[in-house]
Order: C-alpha cells, then structure tokens, then sequence
C-alpha cells in the first residue's frame, strides 16, 4: 500500500473528527468507535482515518 500524498490541514480535520467521534462513542457505549466507522461517517478510506491518526503521533 502507497501512502498517498494529503495536505496536512486534511490530517488535521480528520483527526480531530475521529477523535471527537470516539469520545462520545465511548460516552455512549463505553468502547472505542471503530475505524471503519469513522471512515464511513466522514466519507474517506478506512487507510485515510489511518494516516490521519498516525500524523498527530
């Protein structure tokens, strides 16, 4: 798999999306939203939530 080439900015919205959607996930049900969902909801790749996480690391 080629990591494909984002501006950073797209990174940076995607994370704090997912991040946001994982703590009300985890308010509601007590576990994490999984990654696929997340991919679903914002409407990208399951590899780009990925990306996305491992950028703010």
């Amino acid at each position: 798999m080629n990591k494909v080439e984002h501006p950073d900015s797209i990174y940076e919205l995607i994370r704090e999306r997912a991040t946001s959607m994982n703590c009300k996930h985890q308010q509601e049900s007590g576990t994490s939203i999984l990654i696929h969902d997340i991919a679903i909801e914002l409407h990208c790749s399951d590899e780009l939530v990925l990306e996305s996480l491992e950028f703010a690391a």
